[in-house]
């Protein structure tokens, strides 16, 4: 029987095909070796990758999820604070208030009126707190701060009561600027939006609304009894030492007495936050959950890996034998 022989050059294509392809091997199975993944998961998977599509779906909706419950965990915080700040501060007035207003004479009114203005700065700077650059009690207008300033506020609030006779005027023109729609707070005063933020989706079809704002009834009826304290050292033309103690005694009855709906406040706000940890924790798992999955269905064996690479390793040492006398070549230039 005669054997033939394949020319030099289609046995020199051979080989270099044959090591290519070894190459090829080598550098898969490393790399899977190394990472515990598959390479190429449509040959993993046979075709089907419907799967893995709907978990890097999942996976996408629950990052979303995540960012949301972040965000809302990070505003819920900041208006927590908020208003502690302005429940501090109303209370501490009030206390003041009541007792400056209940003692006779009006030397300390006026120093009475410096605390006020002070604290009315002080809750509106803390309405107007921002969050990653968003204001937070101005409803859809995170672009702006809700209030403004409280030197605007006084101002505006001294034109109201100009021409007020007696406690009961002041007091209705007060109330008429803080409470009437379309009045002096709601034209001039409150710059945020009139429509709450829309609900933030936490997923599992679960969501939550951070709907308090700087218009709030709750929050306006604060800044007005501060602001009437305020104008105390304002009204001596107006009014009698006694009517003016009178009047700061009442403010200051009237935000004690609105501590019960700032503690409401407070407290609907501190649900949410309960719910927006619970929800922060069950997105964590979930995305835990969708990763285990995913790599349970790319995964390698990294037993069977490496006993192909071993084996690839092998072959690609006899083909280096069976060429490296006539090409003369070190196995480093083989392999490169």
């Amino acid at each position: 029987m005669t054997l033939q022989t394949i020319g030099d050059m289609t046995r020199s294509f051979a080989l270099v095909r044959q090591s290519t392809n070894l190459k090829q091997q080598l550098g898969r199975l490393t790399q899977e070796l190394s990472s515990g993944q598959a390479s190429n998961l449509t040959d993993h998977l046979s075709g089907n990758l419907l799967r893995l599509s709907q978990i890097e779906h999942d996976s996408v909706t629950l990052r979303s999820h995540q960012i949301a419950a972040r965000e809302a965990a990070l505003d819920a915080a900041a208006m927590q604070v908020a208003l502690g700040q302005v429940q501090t501060l109303s209370t501490g007035l009030a206390g003041t208030a009541i007792t400056i207003g209940s003692a006779p004479g009006g030397a300390q009114m006026d120093n009475l009126a410096v605390e006020a203005r002070g604290t009315l700065g002080s809750i509106i700077g803390a309405l107007n707190t921002q969050a990653a650059g968003r204001a937070l009690f101005s409803g859809t207008q995170t672009d702006r701060a809700p209030l403004a300033s409280v030197e605007t506020l006084l101002g505006d609030l001294r034109v109201a009561i100009h021409g007020a006779h007696g406690p009961a005027a002041v007091r209705t023109a007060v109330d008429d600027f803080f409470d009437t729609p379309g009045g002096g707070f709601e034209t001039t005063i409150y710059l945020g939006g009139t429509e709450n933020l829309s609900a933030y989706d936490l997923g599992a079809g679960e969501s939550v609304a951070l709907t308090i704002r700087g218009d709030d009834p709750v929050l306006r009826n604060q800044l007005k009894h501060v602001a009437l304290v305020a104008l105390s050292d304002d009204l001596g033309a107006l009014l009698s030492d006694e009517d003016r103690r009178d009047l700061a005694r009442g403010a200051g009855e009237s935000l004690l007495a609105g501590q019960q709906g700032l503690a409401a406040l407070r407290s609907n706000l501190g649900f949410a936050e309960a719910r927006i940890d619970h929800a922060t924790s069950r997105v964590s798992a979930e995305i835990t959950a969708v990763q285990i999955t995913r790599n349970d269905l790319v995964s390698v064996d990294p037993f069977e890996t490496a006993a192909n690479l071993e084996k690839v390793q092998i072959q690609i040492e006899t083909l280096y034998t069976l060429t490296a006398r006539s090409a003369r070549l070190s196995l480093v230039n083989f392999l490169q």
